[in-house]
């Protein structure tokens, strides 16, 4: 079991709504299994300015979440922000010892 950081960059332009449901989902990934401990702690940095222009988009709403996981459910964990279009970008770092 390793603590990991996920930064997720989402779509602007997403309702209130939308955005807190595709959060919520995104959460419920990262959450520690029954057999992984730890806690999933998530901290909203709101709308920023991109560095440079992705999907035609200036700016994107960011979300910093920490977990401990199993190794073996990146992967999953990594499919599935790819394949979700309201993600514009995401980022998964081991954390040191």
């Amino acid at each position: 079991m390793r603590e990991y950081e996920v930064t997720v960059i989402i779509q602007p332009q997403l309702e209130e709504a939308e955005r807190t449901q595709l959060i919520e989902r995104l959460s419920n990934l990262l959450i520690p299994g029954p057999k992984e401990d730890g806690a999933l702690v998530a901290n909203h940095w709101g709308v920023r300015q991109l560095a440079y222009p992705i999907k035609k988009f200036t700016e994107g709403y960011y979300v910093l979440y920490e977990a401990k996981l199993d190794a073996t459910r990146i992967k999953d964990i990594e499919r599935s922000m790819q394949y979700n279009e309201d993600v514009l970008r995401y980022l998964v770092i081991r954390k040191g010892e």
